[in-house]
């Protein structure tokens, strides 16, 4: 009998996304997004970030960008969640030479606690070091506690704190920085 729940982290394919893959991750990044932060927001700011962030014009420009590649986290040809990295000047007090910023990483409810977000966060160092690059750091909202966690446990330390505009609310992220 076939299972319908996730299949393990070691079943899990990582791979560098494709325009071909616009539309998986227009849906993805929104359900997941949605997910996450829906229910500590209001509705017309979630909507407004969701239309502006994650359309699949905006998605195809972010794929477009060459300072900017995804990661999509796939098991069984089933999307299983993503990462946004970009080479961008980074947040004050992010330490390296090269920072890369996780812009986004985002695992889809059902495969959550199986090893996606680490088998996600493993490639982005993977591909940071492959790149040149010395540090990841990235943003995180400060009342998301599991994401919070999750990068300490992968080592990643508080090196400062920026604002994320989620419609017309202004939100204070704290900048985490991971020298690689």
């Amino acid at each position: 009998m076939p299972s319908t729940g996730p299949r393990r982290a070691l079943d899990l394919v990582v791979r560098i996304a494709t325009p071909a893959d616009v539309g998986v991750l227009s849906e993805l990044g929104a359900r997941t997004f949605r997910d996450t932060f829906a229910a500590d927001n209001r509705p017309e700011d979630m909507q407004a970030y969701l239309v502006s962030h994650f359309s699949p014009a905006h998605q195809e420009q972010e794929l477009r960008d060459p300072q900017r590649f995804f990661l999509l986290a796939e098991s069984a040809g089933t999307p299983a969640g993503f990462a946004l990295l970009q080479a961008a000047s980074p947040e004050p007090g992010v330490p390296g030479r090269r920072p890369l910023h996780i812009e986004r990483l985002y695992v889809d409810r059902p495969f959550q606690g199986v090893g996606t977000g680490a088998a996600l966060m493993r490639r982005c160092m993977q591909e940071a070091r492959a790149r040149g690059h010395d540090v990841l750091w990235l943003g995180v909202w400060e009342r998301n506690f599991r994401a919070r966690a999750f990068y300490a446990r992968w080592g990643f330390s508080e090196v400062g704190e920026t604002s994320f505009v989620l419609g017309r609310d202004t939100q204070r992220d704290l900048v985490l920085a991971l020298p690689l």
